[in-house]
């Protein structure tokens, strides 16, 4: 049953009925709740058979979502070069929209060549 706070969240916030459509059952995306460097955001994830699709919402014009290579994404980082194929940043409407536009990985135009990757994807853990 859907809760009143929800309707009122997305009569409020349009753009958060797509992040709740990500997050329904057989879609494939986990969303957990996470503190990056001090700025609490939602996280998401979809692995699919050889990529994995992530989303981060800071705020609703403050959202991240990439495609990165399995390998790349479940492994620790052991050289400069990162596993990002695809990334955006934008408000939530236009990243969601973004990420259901980027091609089937087994696509022929998908993106298949690694990037330079953003700095939300670089943690410095040296002391």
């Amino acid at each position: 049953m859907i809760s009143p706070e929800y309707l009122e969240a997305v009569r409020s916030h349009p753009d958060l009925a797509k992040l709740a459509s990500m997050a329904r059952v057989g879609t494939g995306w986990i969303f957990l709740p996470v503190c990056l460097l001090g700025v609490h955001c939602i996280c998401g994830t979809r692995e699919r058979r050889i990529v994995t699709e992530t989303i981060t919402v800071r705020a609703m014009d403050d959202v991240t979502v990439a495609r990165l290579r399995n390998e790349d994404y479940r492994g620790p980082r052991c050289s400069p070069v990162s596993g990002v194929l695809w990334e955006y940043t934008g408000t939530l409407s236009d990243a969601i929209d973004e990420l259901h536009a980027l091609p089937h990985p087994d696509d022929p135009m998908a993106p298949k060549l690694l990037r330079p990757t953003s700095s939300m994807f670089v943690i410095n853990d040296k002391s």
